[in-house]
């Protein structure tokens, strides 16, 4: 079991999951998704862009008290996040570092990609939005990142990169 998980306060009688002041919902990966796919192309695209500035917004905010949690270094705030993403049902994330301040990562069993299959592009823009929360917070900057292969497409994992703005 990872730190996340240990830490979820689970409360039937209040009807509530939480990391101290943060509230988790549980919800179906299809139920979520199906949302996206009821919407025509144009709107998606611009559902998908605001769950990943959301996640990017209120995502960051956890990623910054998993970090403040005592995170020495930037590899051992990587394995928390990853360990984090798992504890939530995000997948098997890998980070990989790419020069000095370059990230990248790849994605194992995304609930995004798995519940929205036969796509025509990469669905996981919530892992996008965390990432470049993440990432802001290692190397102290925003950066943009993409999905360059999505599982939702046919790919056998995720992948997400920088993007040279």
């Amino acid at each position: 079991m990872g730190q996340l998980q240990e830490r979820l306060v689970w409360n039937p009688d209040a009807g509530a999951i939480h990391d101290a002041d943060r509230r988790y919902v549980m919800l179906r990966a299809d139920v979520l998704m199906g949302l996206f796919t009821a919407l025509p192309p144009a709107q998606r695209h611009a559902a998908l862009c605001s769950l990943q500035a959301s996640v990017r917004a209120h995502g960051g905010a956890s990623a910054r008290a998993y970090q403040a949690q005592g995170t020495p270094d930037r590899a051992h705030f990587l394995q928390v996040m990853a360990q984090a993403a798992a504890d939530l049902g995000w997948g098997v994330w890998r980070f990989k570092m790419e020069g000095a301040e370059a990230l990248a990562l790849e994605v194992d069993n995304s609930p995004f990609a798995m519940a929205l299959t036969a796509s025509d592009r990469p669905v996981c823009h919530a892992i996008t939005g965390m990432l470049e929360a993440v990432s802001a917070l290692i190397a102290g900057k925003a950066s943009t990142f993409r999905e360059t292969r999505c599982a939702s497409m046919g790919a056998p994992c995720c992948e997400f990169l920088a993007q040279n703005d």
